[in-house]
């Protein structure tokens, strides 16, 4: 998945905060996309957080906005911030703001709405109800939290990073951030499904195990003798 990939999932998986927690939570889960198929783990800490899918991690330092992604096929890492990409994604929206092809794909601010489901179910463990958020008309989520499951201190605050990393751009999506206030709990599983006509796209993610206590320091370390690479958001 591409780094612009793995922050639009980030995205899709954000939430309103609920009550602060001190614990530490490890999430495994399944995910999906199109016909692959893989297993993703999530390190959430208090002040940071770490995906990896095996083949790449994404390290987000919620205090400073810093983020590394890491290659294990290349052996290869490179860092960047939300200034640097809010920098690159302004660039990108002065290109793009007057395409009304744009527009249609994301509709405006006003497009967006979350509602909850009637549906329950129970992930790793867990009683989660289902929520469903569309944003315009080619962007829909199912979205299943589990209200008993808190998430560590920042950890909300710290995805909406990567809707400040996207810049002027990321306005689209300021919307969505208030509706997701309606999301009780710590979303479990997520279905994303694009539809723009000619291509169509489904991504899902969905925990099967669910760990509680502390994570070692380390988990957040570049692995020893990996090459540092130039961010591809630098001008």
């Amino acid at each position: 998945m591409t780094c612009f990939g793995r922050l639009a999932l980030a995205v899709s998986l954000s939430a309103a905060a609920l009550p602060l927690s001190a614990e530490d939570l490890t999430v495994v889960s399944k995910v999906t996309m199109g016909d692959r198929s893989g297993t993703s783990t999530q390190y959430l800490t208090a002040t940071k957080s770490k995906s990896s899918d095996g083949e790449n991690d994404t390290i987000i330092d919620f205090p400073t906005g810093h983020m590394t992604f890491i290659e294990h096929k290349s052996k290869s890492y490179w860092e960047t911030s939300v200034e640097e990409m809010a920098a690159y994604m302004d660039s990108l929206y002065r290109d793009v703001k007057d395409n009304p092809m744009l527009a249609s794909m994301f509709g405006g601010p006003d497009a967006v709405s979350v509602e909850k489901g009637k549906g329950a179910r129970k992930i790793a463990g867990y009683a989660c109800d289902d929520y469903t958020m569309k944003m315009g008309e080619n962007f829909a989520f199912e979205i299943c939290a589990a209200p008993g499951l808190q998430a560590p201190p920042q950890y909300y605050e710290g995805r909406k990073l990567s809707y400040a990393a996207m810049g002027p751009m990321g306005k689209r999506f300021s919307k969505m951030f208030d509706e997701m206030k309606k999301i009780k709990g710590y979303p479990l599983a997520s279905d994303m499904d694009v539809d723009m006509g000619m291509m169509k796209m489904r991504t899902g993610s969905e925990a099967t195990e669910v760990r509680k206590g502390a994570i070692p320091a380390s988990t957040f370390d570049i692995p020893a003798g990996y090459k540092k690479k130039s961010s591809p958001f630098k001008r």
